[in-house]
């Protein structure tokens, strides 16, 4: 049950929205990738801001053999411009706007009340005709209209060079029709030695980081078109570089650190579609089968700035902090630490 738990807080924003984006595919597979993109991209880039969180609440490593296990949750605020995108019938080649706002909302917006139209030119010279409406967003359920992702991870002392190892491990675990794993590796150096400032309460180190998420989402099930093999794939690979500093005074530390994030998203819609039209000229229901119709990807980087804070109960450490970057970035957790 716990594991199930830690599943739908890392996926909600994509649970119960798979069979309504499979309709995109009526608009031809150029034309169905990109409407794809534009819906999915908030979540997508919430995602991969949120997996760059969370590797540290204080700039001191540990001792050596010194090890801590802690536990992470982060919420990625999307920004109100993406919220929303703009339906702009030259980009694309089979689709046109039926009724409603050319204003869409995207998986992160609210309620959509627009319809498209599809028109795509058949081998025989005919064209075959659907409609389709654009599916609500779901921002409103979710807190802040954020993002949400979590992280479990342990860090350990490496000996000899001042520095933690620090390791996110997810085996591929799941429900019937949802798979998730995740493994990341980070290095964080104490500078303070170097810069002469280890004998008082202020520690500086740099991390290095790096995690992949992969998961898998059976759509076969609740699919809504005739098909095989219907599934959405999703990989994402995301990597920080940050300097870290803090003050440490014992009961409370503060925190901050500096630095530049970059991360990609691969998904893809695999399996076969069986998709129905009318034909133009002669009225005739018409069907096409489609075979792993959709693949793109989604890039985020950019500068990040972090403050924080840290409640330290001996081994037992509450912390929470606030990150400035494209999609600004709620963290908390709690770690069991022994230095």
């Amino acid at each position: 049950m716990k594991k199930l738990i830690l599943l739908l807080i890392l996926f909600a924003p994509f649970l119960g929205k798979a069979q309504d984006i499979e309709q995109f595919l009526l608009a031809g597979t150029e034309d169905a990738s990109k409407l794809t993109k534009n819906y999915v991209n908030p979540v997508a880039k919430g995602f991969m801001y949120g997996l760059n969180n969370g590797w540290y609440s204080t700039a001191r490593t540990h001792k050596k053999l010194g090890f801590d296990i802690t536990f992470v949750a982060n919420l990625a605020k999307v920004p109100g411009k993406d919220e929303m995108f703009s339906f702009v019938a030259s980009d694309y080649s089979n689709i046109t706007l039926a009724n409603g706002s050319s204003e869409i909302q995207t998986l992160m917006g609210g309620d959509n009340n627009t319809s498209l139209s599809a028109r795509i030119q058949t081998n025989g010279g005919d064209f075959k005709l659907t409609d389709f409406t654009m599916p609500d967003g779901i921002g409103e359920d979710l807190p802040m209209n954020a993002v949400p992702s979590t992280t479990l991870q342990v860090g350990i002392g490496i000996p000899g060079i001042d520095a933690d190892l620090k390791v996110r491990y997810l085996p591929k675990i799941g429900t019937d029709e949802l798979e998730v794993g995740m493994f990341g590796v980070g290095i964080q150096k104490d500078l303070s030695k170097m810069l002469k400032i280890s004998k008082t309460p202020v520690s500086i180190s740099a991390l290095l980081a790096y995690t992949k998420l992969t998961a898998e989402y059976d759509i076969q099930a609740e699919s809504d078109l005739n098909g095989s093999g219907q599934m959405m794939e999703f990989a994402t690979n995301a990597y920080t570089f940050q300097v870290i500093g803090s003050v440490n005074l014992k009961l409370i530390e503060f925190y901050g650190a500096v630095g530049y994030n970059t991360a990609k998203m691969d998904v893809d819609i695999k399996g076969s579609y069986e998709l129905e039209y009318t034909e133009e000229i002669s009225g005739l229901t018409v069907s096409e089968s489609v075979t792993d119709p959709v693949s793109i990807d989604f890039d985020a980087s950019g500068i990040r700035a972090t403050i924080g804070t840290r409640l330290n109960l001996g081994f037992f450490k509450i912390f929470g902090d606030y990150t400035i970057q494209e999609y600004n970035t709620i963290t908390g957790g709690i770690a069991f630490s022994f230095r």
